[in-house]
């Protein structure tokens, strides 16, 4: 296969589609969220995969005050 016709990732498009029963799956899975956690990050901060990770990477840390 050449680049072109390789098959299409996660990572591949410039926003996370919502739409497409397949990258749902895959963005789940390389986000490692269920798929209504996904859906509600694209609603919080919209589309673009970076802005999504920063999302899940806030609310994935622990706050120094409930660590003690």
């Amino acid at each position: 296969m050449t680049a072109s016709q390789d098959p299409p990732t996660a990572t591949a498009g410039k926003r996370i589609s919502l739409l497409d029963p397949l990258a749902v799956r895959r963005w789940c899975a390389e986000l490692q969220c269920t798929e209504l956690e996904l859906r509600a990050a694209v609603y919080a901060v919209g589309s673009a995969p970076d802005e999504v990770r920063n999302y899940f990477d806030r609310g994935r840390k622990t706050p120094a005050a409930i660590r003690g």
